[in-house]
């Protein structure tokens, strides 16, 4: 399989804005030891490459720096120490963009713990936006949470991409699912499997959670903790679990929030499937056979081109795109 010499890729050069994202054309990368490289059929675009862009997440090799967090597509060559993939096999991974260059370009070096094989039923564009955000929601119900079945669990922002994938992974799991959302995204939190969707704004989200028939749960998937910290408390079962996958301001507990948790015997567990690399080929796997069969149903909004990757950038940090972004070169 012939690999160019040159090679299109997104990269930064500083931080900023969306329009700091430029195509560039760099040399095509060759895989290290325990490395792959993975031709780019389609890269996803999450929270994260937005925080690599502005600076809030600084990627461990400076600048320039090739973003992006996920890819599918083809193998077309393995490094010394790697037999599990050849080329033509078709793959996708996650982890990826900041302690190593990204997934926006036309050939990725992905470290071989982080690549799963990508089942013939399962689009390539599918497989690039489910990497993320099903290992994420996975490891932080099961995993950190110890999700079990019988339990009930309440998902933080059910219409986004971790938050539709655990509604689907604790409904998979045989849990009651309690999700917030929009009233306007309902509906697609309810197709992912919720037993029931709660206003997000709801001034007092413990009683709603409980008008809608859930009167305590056993796991939070919690995206806002410093804005709905108390609530998930007040809501939890003695013994439960409040995992955290993220915050927009610090997390205060005050000493009555305090208070709250130690009677609730509650657990306050954080994770970042980012900084986790040894867990990510095993999700992958896990994934990968419920995208085949369908258990797993990932929306995908828009594609654009390398070109366009400000606006793929802007609508991530839009609301509202009922499904994921990706990019393809």
């Amino acid at each position: 399989m012939t690999v160019p010499d040159r090679m299109r890729a997104v990269r930064i050069d500083d931080h900023g804005g969306p329009d700091i994202l430029a195509e560039a054309e760099v040399a095509t990368p060759e895989p290290g030891h325990g490395e792959v490289l993975v031709r780019t059929v389609a890269a996803s675009v999450n929270p994260i490459d937005t925080y690599v862009r502005e600076g809030a997440a600084e990627p461990a090799d400076g600048l320039p720096h090739v973003v992006g967090s996920d890819v599918a597509g083809v193998v077309v060559a393995a490094g010394a120490g790697v037999d599990e993939f050849a080329p033509g096999d078709r793959a996708f991974a996650t982890g990826l963009g900041l302690f190593e260059q990204g997934s926006y370009a036309e050939y990725v070096p992905v470290p071989a713990d982080r690549l799963a094989h990508l089942p013939e039923a399962v689009p390539f564009r599918t497989g690039a936006a489910a990497a993320m955000v099903y290992p994420t929601a996975w490891r932080a119900l099961v995993d950190r949470g110890g999700l079990t079945v019988g339990d009930a669990c309440l998902i933080q922002g059910g219409a986004g991409g971790v938050g539709n994938a655990a509604v689907q992974i604790a409904r998979h799991a045989g849990t009651e699912v309690v999700a917030t959302a929009r009233p306007d995204d309902a509906e697609l939190v309810e197709d992912a499997g919720a037993d029931a969707v709660v206003d997000y704004r709801a001034d007092d989200m413990a009683g709603a959670v409980r008008a809608a028939g859930v009167d305590a749960v056993d796991v939070v998937l919690e995206t806002h903790a410093d804005r709905n910290l108390a609530g998930d408390l007040d809501l939890l079962s003695r013994g439960g679990r409040v995992v955290v996958i993220g915050e927009e301001a610090p997390i205060e507990l005050s000493p009555s929030l305090s208070m709250d948790a130690k009677i609730a015997d509650a657990d306050l567990r954080f994770m970042s499937i980012v900084a986790s690399a040894e867990d990510q080929k095993r999700l992958l796997e896990r994934t990968a056979p419920r995208l085949a069969d369908g258990t797993f149903d990932v929306r995908v909004a828009d594609v654009y081109p390398f070109p366009e990757a400000a606006e793929a950038h802007r609508a991530v940090e839009s609301t509202g795109t009922g499904g994921k972004v990706l990019l393809e070169p």
